[in-house]
């Protein structure tokens, strides 16, 4: 089913945020007709009937998630579960994390067919993988995009966001991760809502990984000027054959440079 550009309406839950944003301005120049909303004006729109609902309002802080679980389920499940039978909609469209996956190391394991045992992870994905499974118990047509490391406008977290900042580090400089900028987020979430076909999970990040050392040298640092503060190796190789089939995905380390050569006068580099 293709949605018609031009008329199509869209609620928006959590389209202020960093991610939500992007994807209000690809559905604004798409000519869709988007009603964003937040928590306090959430309730003054469950009685409109929409063509699209996009939930991009989990919460995106993993570490606290695993410190706080019950924080978390209420932030990143329970919102997710009750739109689904508060609001009207036709389409329903979650935005997840690659987090969901067990073993999120290697391509063979990060196929959108790949078994999830939820039992078995970490709180925050844990919880994504419950969101994603009230979506598709309750709804009728659903898309879930799963997404990874993420660049962009107003970036208020993560191991570019700490090292740009001067902050500590909590990765070892080996980890290995997927980068997308929310602007080109917002171009697949958009494009693939209107073309891609229904009731499935698409993987939508960067293709390919880069090593966080290949930034530091982006940056002009070494491992000995940057304060890391754990050593946690991270490895993410994200499989993103099904989505690029279908619409066109950025390499990860272009994305990385771009980002990075703008943002450092920002920053005083």
């Amino acid at each position: 089913m293709t949605l018609p550009d031009a008329s199509t309406t869209c609620l928006l839950i959590g389209g202020r945020g960093f991610v939500g944003s992007a994807i209000a301005a690809a559905a604004d120049a798409a000519g869709w007709r988007v009603t964003t909303v937040g928590r306090d004006d959430y309730a003054g729109h469950t009685q409109e009937q929409f063509d699209v609902l996009i939930n991009a309002n989990g919460n995106a802080q993993r570490f606290k998630a695993d410190r706080e679980p019950l924080w978390d389920f209420e932030r990143s499940v329970r919102p997710v579960y009750a739109s689904l039978f508060e609001c009207r909609f036709t389409h329903y469209v979650l935005i997840s994390s690659v987090d969901v996956y067990n073993d999120a190391s290697t391509p063979a394991t990060t196929s959108e067919n790949t078994p999830i045992d939820p039992a078995t992870l970490p709180a925050y994905g844990f919880h994504k993988r419950l969101a994603e499974l009230c979506v598709e118990r309750q709804a009728r047509s659903w898309q879930i995009f799963r997404l990874a490391q993420m660049l962009g406008v107003n970036l208020t977290k993560g191991p570019v966001f700490d090292l740009l900042g001067g902050r500590p580090l909590w990765i070892h400089p080996a980890s290995q991760m997927p980068y997308m900028n929310t602007r080109s987020v917002g171009g697949a979430v958009i494009g693939l809502i209107e073309r891609a076909p229904r009731n499935t999970v698409y993987n939508v990040c960067g293709r390919g990984s880069v090593e966080f050392a290949k930034i530091l040298g982006l940056c002009g640092m070494t491992e000995q000027e940057v304060h890391f503060a754990a050593h946690a190796r991270q490895t993410y190789r994200i499989n993103t054959e099904k989505t690029e089939r279908l619409c066109l995905l950025p390499d990860s380390w272009n994305e990385v440079r771009t980002f990075i050569e703008a943002a450092k006068p920002a920053h005083g580099a």
